[in-house]
């Protein structure tokens, strides 16, 4: 994704990018998300990390927090993504966790 002619067209809206086109995400991230209604990479990012692996969590397609670290991953920055493992040490990690559980107390 750090083909700059590919950004363009992608940012001219001539080229759809799909789930298992974001870093960290593949065929299966796109099933597990398929059934939370999230059908293509922008839905994930208008929804976010946090909001989407919540949702993933209450459906039981997941409790895993490396999905968590993927998501964050794949959607900073964006399209190119960072690898999960660096969100899973990096800085963001602690904000990421306390947002979910301002989702889970909230539920």
């Amino acid at each position: 994704m750090r083909n700059s002619k590919v950004r363009a067209r992608i940012a001219a809206g001539k080229l759809r990018l799909r789930i298992r086109d974001l870093r960290n995400l593949g065929a299966r991230s796109e099933h597990m998300l398929g059934h939370i209604g999230v059908h293509s990479a922008e839905e994930l990012r208008r929804r976010g990390a946090v909001r989407t692996f919540f949702e993933l969590k209450r459906a039981g397609e997941t409790s895993s927090l490396n999905t968590l670290w993927a998501l964050a991953g794949a959607l900073e920055p964006w399209p190119e993504g960072r690898h999960w493992r660096e969100v899973a040490r990096g800085d963001e990690r602690l904000s990421l966790l306390l947002a979910l559980e301002d989702y889970e107390r909230a539920d």
